[in-house]
């Protein structure tokens, strides 16, 4: 009869586990779409992801990563025949079909007249059961090909439904169809296979496809942009803005913009082409001739014949590089303005002109414009030609002087939203105090160019006196905006104007007096054309006076009756800007008022820019940076005698973030959205064995955020670290048993037991497990044994977490038959209780007794030796 071994052992404390079922992760999703009308014409466009934006967050960061998921967008510039947006709007037709989807359907559509078909499909549940019970998400990959007219199947999407749900959930995918002959054929392959157990629900349906005639309304002349969008994305409908470049307009034939400079190849012979421009001097001739939507219905080309030439200078001005205050160069003025209302047609001329500090007016059947810029002197007005020989000057309060400026202008940081420059003019503030003048900088987008506006009003406001005289005839010639100089023998207390008297040559001028001049200064002359020149002077004989350029003086011979004036470097003309003519009442003479001009200002203006970097900024940028470095892994701990794992996942901190939002799951599950924490870690404890994913994303002052950034699914489990073995086991003998005793090469709170079994060979087989010795107990000792009972002992560790070492190799014991200790260890232990102790105090007074008896006796024998002596005397004496 066969002997077997019986073994066990000790029972657990832990329960029975429940099982975990994980929320649903599938929801049916819903679009809006949107069209936008962005403006009228053709547009440049250039539209990207970073420029478009949803609630001022572009779709899409500087790296091209998406900022929202499944956004989809489409631009159309406004021509005439551009292409219409697919499904705004459609006419569609719903087939039913509720065919599950085992491995491919594949369908024929033969309307050729379709724009596109819309396959819809569901699933009843989605979910899987894993072997300890729990039910979690499930992931079915699929694929859409098409052919036409027969040919070969294309793929044109791979996607995959990834999650979980316990209730219908559909999903549509609209398919694009190229032009065809005879029509396509449509096919849906199910990539993951279909699984045959009823422990995962995944069963997929084809429920219908839907045929679609797109209504391919283009919108000719309108520049467009459609933007689809996750509505489950936005609590409301977000606010959509963009940043294209806007309408294509007229500019010179050789005019070229590119991006880092502007500028004008060779001379241009009046013609135009179509470009993109932000110059404000070409958008005004633009607005000025459009017969769409501005006054190009009453202002024909023929009536801008002289404006563009003007427009022309304007426009070079404008294109010129100036210092930006931080070191770099741009151009002088930009145009950036989106017109969104009806307006008054001459407000926004006037508006747009004021770009470029600039005006705009009707003359001579003509439209006329001109610009606060650098500019020689248009015309003389002495005291030879105006009436009387009178000027009257004027000034203005002291409290219409300005000394600071807030310009307002549009900030592209913000979104566009109006930011407020200051201004100041220390010199202006010492003499006036602090006087505000508040400026809307229409069409400013450059914080530069806010302050050159600012600086430009008051340099401009400085110089107040004005005056006013009146003329004859001449006073057709200036224009408002036309430089004027103004000799006043009365204010420079000297003859230095007058009228020709003769022209003996062309560079020989003969004078009504002797100028106070000498030679190298300069004489002014009003010429037959209208024009004030100067030429050097190279010789003066009384009222003789010859001047430098003999072949080329002036470019019309002066005549005779023309005015002149002398100009030097310590006295000049005074400069005015004519601001307002006014026919006389006579018919023949015109009164003229003009304004003190500073030639200076320009400098000051352009060149004296500086921008200091703000340091600090209560504005949060518009794009919130996602974190990056996102990792997961998991560590172990002891608690209460047992040991967890715990999940950690760490990231990067992001650029202008204030917190974090982390949400994670186990074996495709639900989400789970964690605390907002401003931390850059986030644990989990007592988490169980499974694979892991998470994801991170960043918030800014501002509450907005940045989009998901996903680990990889990584596994994780309970601690898998092995103990190591016993070290030094070893066994002494005992009377009838042997006692063991070992080290531990680590000790650690993690370890739980030591597992010691034995048998009476050494080997392997027949092994009796007798004892867990629990940690960090060290000895044990078996009793009980034969006398010269020889065992072999092996031992190992045990960790809380089930973790076992190897086993250490078989040592042997032999329990002793030596007696001798027994009976040592008995007497000892006798004579240490209190029956020892009383028997001992009897045996240690019988011995005192025996040894007085002793003594007694030897008293007694010597006093009988002492009376043997006497006796021996006595009878001594007797004989």
């Amino acid at each position: 009869m066969e002997k077997q071994s019986i073994q066990g052992n000790k029972g657990g404390r832990q329960h029975p586990r429940t099982p975990v079922e994980a929320p649903d992760s599938l929801q049916s999703t819903s679009y809006t779409k949107i069209i936008l009308a962005l403006g009228e014409g053709e547009f440049a466009g250039e539209l990207d992801g970073q420029r478009i934006f949803l609630d001022n967050t572009p779709l899409s960061d500087i790296h091209g990563r998406p900022n929202f998921e499944g956004v989809k967008w489409e631009f159309r510039p406004g021509t005439p025949h551009q292409a219409y947006i697919p499904g705004m709007p459609a006419v569609e037709n719903a087939r039913i079909v509720s065919a599950e989807l085992v491995s491919s359907w594949v369908t024929t559509v033969t309307n050729t007249q379709l724009s596109a078909v819309r396959l819809r499909l569901s699933w009843a549940q989605l979910q899987r059961q894993k072997e300890n019970g729990d039910t979690v998400g499930y992931r079915i990959e699929y694929a859409i090909d098409l052919a036409t007219d027969g040919g070969a199947f294309k793929e044109i999407l791979k996607t995959a439904v990834d999650g979980k749900t316990t209730t219908k959930y559909e999903r549509s995918h609209r398919v694009d169809l190229p032009n065809a002959h005879s029509g396509w054929q449509v096919r849906l392959r199910r990539l993951t296979p279909k699984q045959n157990s009823n422990r995962i629900a995944d069963a997929m349906v084809v429920e219908a496809i839907t045929e679609v005639i797109d209504a391919k309304l283009s919108y000719p002349e309108t520049a467009l942009l459609f933007v689809q969008f996750d509505a489950k994305q936005f609590r409301n409908i977000p606010q959509i803005t963009c940043e294209p470049k806007m309408r294509i307009i007229r500019v010179p034939s050789n005019y070229y913009l590119e991006p880092r400079r502007r500028f004008y190849h060779g001379s241009w012979d009046g013609t135009f082409k179509w470009a993109w421009s932000d110059n404000p001097a070409w958008v005004l001739y633009d607005l000025m001739i459009n017969d769409r939507f501005s006054i190009g219905t009453r202002v024909k080309a023929e009536n801008l014949a002289l404006a563009k030439w003007d427009l022309y200078s304007i426009a070079q001005y404008c294109d010129q590089t100036v210092l930006d205050g931080e070191g770099h160069g741009e151009p002088r003025f930009t145009c950036n303005v989106y017109i969104q209302s009806q307006e008054d047609a001459w407000a926004v001329l006037r508006d747009i002109a004021g770009i470029f500090r600039g005006m705009t007016f009707w003359s001579n059947n003509n439209m006329n414009v001109l610009a606060d810029m650098p500019r020689d002197m248009d015309y003389l007005f002495t005291c030879a030609n105006v009436r009387d020989g009178k000027f009257t000057y004027s000034s203005a309060s002291e409290k219409t002087h300005y000394s600071t400026a807030m310009v307002s202008w549009s900030d592209p940081q913000n979104g566009y939203q109006d930011a407020i420059e200051p201004v100041f003019e220390p010199r202006l503030i010492r003499r006036y105090g602090i006087r505000q003048a508040d400026i809307t900088a229409i069409g400013c987008t450059r914080q530069s160019e806010a302050i050159r506006r600012g600086k430009w009003v008051l340099h401009t406001n400085e110089h107040d006196r004005t005056v006013t005289f009146i003329v004859g005839l001449e006073g057709h010639i200036p224009l408002p905006g036309y430089l004027i100089g103004v000799s006043d023998n009365l204010l420079s207390g000297s003859g230095r104007s007058g009228r020709i008297q003769a022209m003996p040559r062309r560079y020989i001028i003969t004078l009504d007096r002797v100028p106070s001049a000498k030679v190298g200064d300069w004489l002014v002359i009003n010429l037959p054309s209208g024009k004030a020149e100067r030429d050097l002077i190279s010789a003066i004989n009384g009222q003789e006076v010859s001047v430098w350029d003999r072949g080329y003086a002036y470019s019309d011979e002066p005549e005779v009756g023309s005015v002149w004036a002398i100009e030097s470097s310590y006295i000049a003309e005074k400069p005015f800007r004519v601001i307002g003519i006014k026919a006389g009442e006579d018919g023949v003479s015109f009164d003229i008022t003009a304004v003190e001009h500073n030639p200076d200002k320009y400098a000051l203006i352009d060149k004296d820019t500086r921008i200091d970097e703000r340091s600090v900024t209560i504005i949060p940028p518009s794009v919130q940076p996602a974190p990056k470095n996102i990792l997961i892994d998991s560590y172990y701990s002891l608690n209460q005698g047992i040991i967890s794992t715990t999940l950690r996942i760490t990231w990067d901190a992001a650029d202008s973030a204030v917190a974090y939002e982390v949400e994670w799951r186990k074996d495709n599950g639900n989400w789970i959205t964690a605390p907002q924490t401003t931390a850059r870690s986030l644990e989990v404890p007592n988490v169980d064995d499974g694979r892991y994913q998470a994801r991170v994303r960043a918030t800014n002052a501002a509450a907005i955020s940045s989009i998901w950034m996903n680990t990889q699914d990584t596994l994780l489990g309970s601690r898998k670290e092995v103990p190591s073995a016993p070290q030094s086991l070893r066994t002494t003998s005992l009377l009838f048993g042997i006692r063991l005793d070992w080290d531990f090469a680590n000790p650690t709170d993690v370890l739980l037991k030591t597992e010691i079994c034995y048998n009476k060979n050494g080997e392997d087989d027949d092994t009796l497990q007798f004892a867990d010795i629990s940690y960090p107990q060290r000895t044990h000792t078996l009793q009980g044994l034969a006398a010269g009972e020889k065992l072999y002992f092996r031992a190992r560790l045990v960790d809380k977490s089930g973790n076992a070492s190897e086993w250490t190799s078989w040592v042997s014991g032999t329990a002793s038959n030596d007696n001798s200790w027994i009976v040592e260890a008995s007497q000892a232990h006798f004579l240490d209780a209190e029956t020892g102790r009383r028997l001992q105090e009897q045996l240690n007074e019988q011995a005192r007794s025996d040894e007085r008896h002793k003594q007694a006796i030897a008293e007694i024998a010597q006093a009988i030796e002492r009376l043997d002596d006497i006796l021996k005397d006595i009878q001594w004496c007797i004989r």
